[in-house]
């Protein structure tokens, strides 16, 4: 038999030759001085030994345990974590608890490159949980305290300025749940189809320039559909480095559980501002992706596999947010296929006017100013900066006093959003320079009262 090199695959022979082919390469390769190389054969071995409800061979589960402990020893956290993943099955209390001691010394470890001291990571880490255990006793005594004033849920009945988008999600059955003539006309179509049920739509990208208008209509849709759901954004650490944030709303998930069963009943799966995503760097090119789930954390993995669990089930809707479509990475979209672009336009005259009407409920001082005025130029506006004379409302508070929304500081707002070319702020600059004008005109008289 010719000899492969030791980082090769083995060639020809039955499972058990493979296994015992891979064992025998990792060995030679740590004798070698190539750990990393032998850690990665002894994983194979397992990979090739293991069969769903089928027990690992002992040899296996050995070569698997010193690629643990060469993974440890190199350092390489995300692998010890996830070769814990694939040995916790077979452990003891006592050695999952060694090993979950093991992973938290390791993320001191790299804490630690960063400069930060381990006493005080230590310090922090028992503060934490001082703190969490003190709130779990005080809610599990004070349970019969009265409830916070809950916030009205936005919904399509409630979300104003997007007219054309509804009226788009209502072609696609979604906020047509009370409307009986329409479940008629489904009931009808599944049965002349031969359907069980509604089949369920694509991912759904809700894209806007302005990417808060997008995301407040997809809370509205959110609303609308009132299931549980969990909802994803990737945020920055202290480091600069990308995070990605879980939260999960009527889910229950058990401690130790993960996400892998959080759809149990269905429900929306939210990834939003998809286009400020970073993508995992690694290798992609073997067919199942083991590479790249490798070399994920144990949480990141868990995520990339509930995206693609809920993309394929028929019970869950999938919904993501963007500003540039063409920044998303190829990773996320190929993930989320088949999917339907939801456009998201700047407010019509009709959408501007609910609006201004939504604003003026929350603003009296607004209502005597000229509605007309203030649609047409608000022109051009996305919606987030229309509503932004709710600064007015918040200086107002900081003074501890009442501040009316005037036209002066109103049409300075408006104007900073519009083009200078634009007739909206020709304007409404000539609008603000008469009301400065009408100023001057009392300096006279103010001179004189003092």
């Amino acid at each position: 038999m010719t000899e492969n090199a030791p980082g090769t695959a083995p060639q020809g022979g039955g499972p058990l030759d493979n296994i015992k082919d891979y064992l025998k390469r990792a060995k030679a390769a740590c004798d070698a001085g190539d750990p990393v190389l032998g850690m990665y054969l002894y994983m194979a071995a397992f990979e090739e030994a293991h069969v769903d409800g089928v027990r690992p061979s002992e040899d296996a589960l050995s070569g698997l345990k010193e690629a643990w402990a060469l993974a440890c020893t190199q350092k390489e956290r995300s692998l010890a974590e996830y070769i814990f993943e694939r040995l916790e099955p077979y452990l003891s209390t006592d050695e999952i608890t060694m090993c979950a001691q093991e992973l938290h010394s390791l993320a001191m470890d790299k804490l630690e490159e960063f400069g930060f001291s381990r006493d005080d990571l230590e310090d922090m880490a028992q503060i934490i949980q001082d703190d969490i255990d003190g709130k779990t006793e005080l809610l599990a005594t004070t349970s019969a305290l009265p409830q916070p004033t809950a916030v009205p849920q936005l919904d399509y009945s409630n979300v104003a300025g997007y007219v054309e988008t509804i009226r788009t999600m209502n072609a696609m059955g979604i906020g047509m749940q009370d409307d009986p003539d329409f479940a008629k006309l489904v009931s009808m179509l599944n049965r002349l189809h031969g359907m069980p049920a509604t089949p369920v739509l694509d991912t759904l990208l809700f894209r806007c320039d302005a990417r808060e208008d997008a995301n407040r209509f997809m809370m509205a849709t959110l609303g609308e559909l009132d299931m549980p759901t969990i909802h994803m954004r990737m945020e920055e650490n202290f480091q600069g480095m990308p995070l990605l944030c879980v939260s999960a709303h009527a889910i229950d998930i058990p401690n130790g559980e993960g996400l892998r069963d959080a759809f149990k009943a269905g429900g929306v799966l939210v990834l939003e501002d998809i286009d400020c995503w970073s993508a995992p760097g690694a290798d992609m090119s073997d067919e199942n992706g083991s590479f790249l789930m490798m070399s994920l954390t144990r949480g990141a993995r868990e995520a990339v596999a509930l995206v693609r669990s809920a993309v394929e089930n028929p019970e869950v809707h999938v919904m993501a947010t963007a500003s540039d479509v063409g920044a998303i990475d190829d990773f996320f979209l190929d993930m989320l296929e088949p999917m339907t672009l939801v456009q998201i336009e700047l407010p019509t005259e009709v959408e501007r006017v609910q609006i201004w009407e939504d604003i003026a409920q929350e603003h009296p001082s607004l209502r005597g100013i000229d509605r007309d005025d203030l649609v047409r130029l608000s022109a051009n506006m996305p919606r987030v900066d229309i509503y932004s004379v709710e600064e007015a409302y918040k200086t107002g508070l900081m003074l501890r006093r009442y501040q009316p929304v005037t036209r002066d500081n109103l049409f300075d707002k408006l104007a900073a959003y519009q083009a200078l070319d634009s007739a909206e702020y020709a304007e409404l600059e000539d609008e603000v320079i008469r009301d400065f004008q009408r100023d001057l005109s009392h300096i006279d008289d103010l001179l004189r009262g003092a």
